[in-house]
């Protein structure tokens, strides 16, 4: 019964929705528009510099060290710490320790420091801190100074991990509670980590998901620290624990973020697909224009309401496959404006996905990035020709909008594609396509950053209404890392069997409602943008360089790049903050804090 309810009066709702919007585009009455943030340029204040306080070493005979030293030179650079790095080959490599608050072993074998491990280790006696970043080799070096590194017994067999637990509210976005698996699929033991048992005092921050293996601890020793990692990953999500690791080395430690939480609704607004879908159909009995309108869509302004999402929505002016000019106007507007005007009544922005969904791809020269039925595009003209269609069409239904946001259609997109935009959109100053690269190396791969043009970086982190275990692995990890999100999705998902259709939208949208309140759960606090808002927010984290100084219980943080305010991630691990001078601070979780910096000179005074 309640099926037949529902193919009788939701097609009712939909017409009286697109007739009404219809009728409304022709009398000339259209919805209000939302103001936006203001496009006032931002000015910097004089960069700040510190001396290296950190040394990395690198086994430059050992491939895999030199992939952790890029790997860990990423995560110093956007935590702003100041580095030198160094051959461990060469046998002065830690002659000059007493310079150096902290130094990060890059290699497994740790035998190559020879004589030099035991000087590593009187230095963290005395005050210094040491991190590894790999699984350590179980060799009669490294199992001389074990005890030291709080190991009671290790054996020299390997054991394979599937997953994951967080223990110590170590990291936003899990609790003890929670297991973390590589593969949810086939369970594969990804990680290989030593055998071992730690003694009491040992805090173990990270363990194998059935609570055998320790991964991530801390050992004091004297008056310095080890942190040991026994786990090996090169998969870009490592940034997040080897961030993590590493802000557990000292009493103290702050560091720049973005603080920034965006959807995107790619292919939104659209021309909307007719005739009937398979499994909307089989759920609802009605077409696919009318689940749109009266399920889809009213699910989405739900979730901006009860969530405070700020939804980016990108427009595709219609579909072909056309890539030679000239490109005809598409004069069917009705969807467009109401589905757009509502998402900006809402909060939302809009910004640009393409003519069609043709990535801007030059043909003999990115023909690397061409698959399935894409089309590579004749010449740069018809590029800007097609760009310009799509901007005029966007400005002529919202005109008063700014197109500041492209994503790239699939988030493939070409150096040459990029200069296009650039060249024809003068609005154009965010790219947003894929923080992960694809199997084939196909999509555009991002870092958050600002390139030497001046364009800002933006990538979408994770995607779709099921989310597995490999985009939770890394949203964690950036939480934790750069402190924001980013997730788009499709109208067209409840469509596609590749992205989970069959199971239907309610349990698609249940899986992507989960997803959604993780993220508020696991940073409340955390501001939600739009595309453009997090291309500002990203800009003001980019220009940011930090200058710390301890001293006493008196933490003094100088920041250069400043512009209005910024954002720091504060972990406290011996006190909490007291007293605030050019700041707020407030607590997140465990021993970590978000600082709220509204002046370039903060002081944070630490207490019990």
């Amino acid at each position: 019964m309640k099926k037949e309810y529902v193919k009788i009066i939701l097609p009712l709702i939909a017409l009286f929705l697109c007739g009404g919007i219809v009728l409304l585009e022709r009398i000339g009455v259209t919805y209000n528009i939302t103001s936006k943030p203001s496009s006032e340029p931002l000015s910097f204040s004089a960069e700040v510099t510190q001396e290296a306080t950190c040394l990395l070493l690198v086994n430059e005979k050992d491939e895999v060290s030199k992939l952790y030293e890029k790997m860990m030179s990423t995560v110093l650079d956007d935590m702003r710490i100041s580095y030198d790095v160094k051959n461990a080959n060469e046998k002065d490599c830690i002659d000059q320790l007493d310079q150096y608050e902290s130094v990060v072993i890059t290699f497994d074998d740790w035998s190559i420091l020879q004589q030099g491990l035991n000087d590593l280790c009187k230095w963290v006696k005395d005050g210094g801190s040491v991190m590894n970043t790999m699984t350590p080799l179980a060799n009669g070096s490294f199992i001389a100074i074990s005890q030291k590194l709080g190991i009671s017994n290790v054996e020299q067999t390997y054991a394979g991990v599937s997953g994951f637990r967080v223990l110590k509210d170590c990291m936003l976005g899990a609790t003890e509670e929670d297991v973390f698996i590589f593969d949810e699929e086939t369970e594969e033991e990804l990680l290989i980590s030593l055998s071992l048992e730690l003694v009491d005092e040992a805090e173990v921050y990270l363990q194998s998901k059935d609570n055998n293996v320790p991964l991530m601890w801390k050992m004091k020793y004297g008056s310095g620290a080890f942190v040991i990692l026994n786990e090996t990953l090169t998969e870009k999500y490592q940034r997040g624990f080897l961030c993590t690791a590493y802000s557990l080395l000292k009493d103290v430690t702050i560091y720049p973020v973005i603080n920034a939480s965006s959807y995107y609704l790619d292919d939104f607004p659209a021309p909307v697909p007719g005739g009937n879908g398979e499994y909307i159909k089989r759920d609802y009995g009605v077409d696919i224009g009318t689940f749109y309108s009266t399920i889809w869509w009213p699910r989405m302004l739900q979730w901006q309401k009860q969530y405070n999402i700020k939804h980016t929505g990108l427009i595709i002016e219609q579909y072909s496959d056309q890539v030679e000019a000239p490109f005809a106007t598409n004069g069917e507007v009705a969807q467009f404006t109401m589905y757009g005007n509502m998402l900006l009544n809402n909060g939302g922005e809009l910004g640009l996905h393409g003519y069609n969904h043709m990535p801007l791809c030059l043909e003999g020269v990115d023909d690397s990035r061409q698959y399935g039925d894409y089309k590579l595009w004749k010449t740069t003209e018809d590029m800007s020709q097609s760009i310009s269609e799509l901007q005029a069409f966007a400005n002529r239904l919202f005109p008063t909008e700014k197109m500041a946001v492209y994503v790239p259609p699939s988030n493939i997109i070409s150096e040459t594609g990029i200069q296009v935009l650039r060249d024809t959109c003068p609005d154009f100053t965010v790219l947003s396509a894929s923080y992960m690269k694809d199997a084939e190396n196909r999509v555009y791969e991002q870092e958050f950053t600002v390139d030497e043009t001046g364009l800002i970086h933006a990538p979408r982190i994770t995607s779709g209404c099921e989310i597995d275990q490999y985009q939770m692995i890394t949203a964690l990890s950036e939480l934790n890392f750069h402190y924001v999100q980013s997730h788009f999705t499709h109208p067209d998902d409840v469509l596609d069997e590749d992205r989970g259709a069959s199971l239907g939208w309610e349990k698609l949208s249940g899986s992507l409602e989960d997803y959604i309140k993780w993220v508020n759960k696991s940073v409340p606090e955390m501001r939600n943008a739009t595309g453009s808002e997090m291309g500002t927010a990203v800009l003001q984290y980019h220009n940011l360089s930090v200058n710390r100084r301890l001293e006493g219980n008196v933490l003094n943080v100088s920041l250069g790049g400043f512009s209005n305010e910024a954002y720091l991630m504060l972990r406290i691990n011996e006190g909490k903050p007291v007293e605030t001078e050019g700041c707020e601070v407030s607590h997140l979780k465990g021993n970590i804090y978000m600082v709220h910096a509204t002046n370039d000179e903060i002081k944070i005074t630490l207490g019990e």
